[in-house]
């Protein structure tokens, strides 16, 4: 695991590029945690918000509002998480932090995908490290819950901030396990009724196209894939997007890119050139008037922000 400065990290990552300096604890390249419980932080300061770059995690990534409350960007959506809820996203998020309260006390766990995997097939149940439709989703907490959350935390915490030995990585696992069952309710979505409430068509067609979008932006940007995938003409499908949404559907796919692009040029280690090839723009400056029109910058400009 590397040791450099969190100033230097790459802000495309998963949990092998955490530096062990970044965190309160880690389990070797599997599992990472952070907190500010003893020194709390904001991303506000004298009344105005200081947001941070859009950021990609490969990893599952969890957050737990102690007190205070943190604004939170995720995949375009806005979310307002407050004390007392968990917020998880999955890997493949771009999430940019936009302002909390002075008074945010939180902690997060990161968790390497094919760790989360393996403690879920453990337990053979369908858990939040199950890819579904929803890439995120903010869980309100009763107060059982809320302690179970806390006593994890603080058992893992003290777990991992400890001298190393054989076996630390199955009680480590253990705890996540007791954890997820304990607390299977929530994970699964039974206390969230809203995301299983019933959509109307024009919804449903709005939600296949958000779906098909995460999954092909980087290298589809014409409204006419899209409606060609869900057998539906460009002209309708743009009136639905419009209507479900308020925004055209070019405006969705424009935005998803440069979401992208953004995250993808705060790492240090893609040139421009890189990402717009990995974002298959015929040119670079093509990439580059798009990026311009998009945010105001050049790709170059940004990246050296």
């Amino acid at each position: 695991m590397s040791t450099t400065s969190s100033q230097q990290l790459p802000l495309i990552f998963n949990v092998t590029q955490l530096p062990e300096t970044f965190g309160t604890g880690h389990l070797d390249d599997l599992l990472f945690i952070f907190d500010n419980l003893d020194k709390p932080f904001s991303y506000s300061h004298g009344g105005k918000s200081t947001p941070l770059f859009p950021i990609k995690c490969e990893s599952f990534f969890i957050i737990f509002v102690v007190e205070g409350v943190v604004d939170i960007t995720i995949n375009l959506r806005e979310e307002h998480v407050q004390a007392g809820q968990l917020l998880m996203m999955m890997p493949g998020s771009i999430f940019q932090p936009k302002a909390s309260s002075d008074d945010i006390r939180m902690f997060s766990i990161i968790v390497d995908s094919e760790f989360a995997e393996l403690v879920r097939k453990s337990l053979r149940v369908n858990t939040v490290f199950v890819p579904r439709y929803y890439h995120h989703v903010v869980h309100t907490l009763n107060e059982a819950t809320q302690q179970n959350c806390m006593e994890m935390f603080t058992r893992l915490k003290g777990e991992l901030s400890g001298a190393d030995y054989t076996g630390r990585k199955d009680v480590v696992q253990r705890y996540l396990e007791i954890w997820m069952l304990k607390n299977h309710a929530l994970i699964d979505n039974i206390d969230k009724p809203e995301l299983n409430k019933p959509l109307n068509r024009k919804e449903q067609i709005f939600q296949d196209f958000l779906l098909l979008l995460e999954k092909h932006y980087t290298q589809e940007r014409s409204i006419s894939f899209y409606a060609s995938c869900m057998c539906l003409t460009p002209k309708y499908l743009s009136t639905i997007i419009k209507e479900v949404s308020g925004k055209h559907g070019m405006q969705w796919i424009d935005e998803f890119v440069s979401l992208e692009a953004k995250a993808l040029l705060r790492d240090s280690v893609l040139s421009v050139k890189q990402v717009s090839d990995q974002l298959n723009f015929p040119s670079q400056s093509m990439f580059g008037r798009f990026f311009k029109k998009m945010t105001g910058y050049s790709p170059k400009q940004y990246k050296m922000l």
